[in-house]
This record gives structure tokens, sequence and C-alpha cells, in this order.
């Protein structure tokens, strides 16, 4: 799986739902881990200036060391946004993942 940066000069992007764990294992509630063993969260943003009329929300999976606390409605800034294509199971789609995602007004390190 080959991740793609994106460019987010010309984009803002708002939270348009709350955070949630990326569940491995629905009957035992598992957290699925990055490599470093943090949790990974999913979160809608949806991105401007945006086209997409059928599907204008993307969902970004990020890690965090603890639960996220991020209001719906607010803008932030996915950090090393990247996107990939993913296969499983006969199915295939464009999912994204982000380093973190912060505040809208705080630069990136």
């Amino acid at each position: 799986m080959r991740n793609i940066p994106v460019d987010l000069s010309a984009l803002s992007f708002t939270v348009a739902g709350e955070p949630e764990p990326k569940i491995v294992d629905r009957a035992t509630g598992e957290v699925k881990k990055d490599a470093q063993g943090r949790d990974l969260y999913t979160v809608p943003l949806l991105p401007r200036p945006n086209d997409d009329r059928r599907n204008p929300v993307i969902v970004v999976t990020f890690p965090s060391e603890t639960f996220p606390s991020i209001p719906e409605g607010v803008q932030v800034r996915p950090v090393g946004l990247a996107a990939f294509f993913w296969t499983m199971n006969g199915r295939s789609g464009l999912g994204f993942r982000a380093e973190s995602i912060v505040p809208a007004a705080v630069k990136a390190a």
C-alpha cells in the first residue's frame, strides 16, 4: 500500500462529526493500533473547496494517545495527510490517513 501525500495549501477542513475509535473486532471492541502502539481513530472532515456533491466528506484515520476531543464544526488541519487505495474481500476504495489532527490555527512542527 503506497501513501500519496495530499497538498493542503489550498484546502481548509471542518469537522463533520465526532471522532470514533477504529475497531478491529466488533465482538470484542478491540481498537486498532498503529506501529507505535497508539490507538487509531477516525474523524469525518469536510474539505473546502469541494466540488464532489455526492460524497463531500472524507473520513481520516489518525493515531492518538488518548480519546481525541475534536468538536464538530471546528476548523482543523490534518498534519501529514495522505491518500491510499485499499482492497479487501473483493471491495476497494480510497482511504485517508494523517499523523495528527490539530486546530487550524496551530502550525505544523
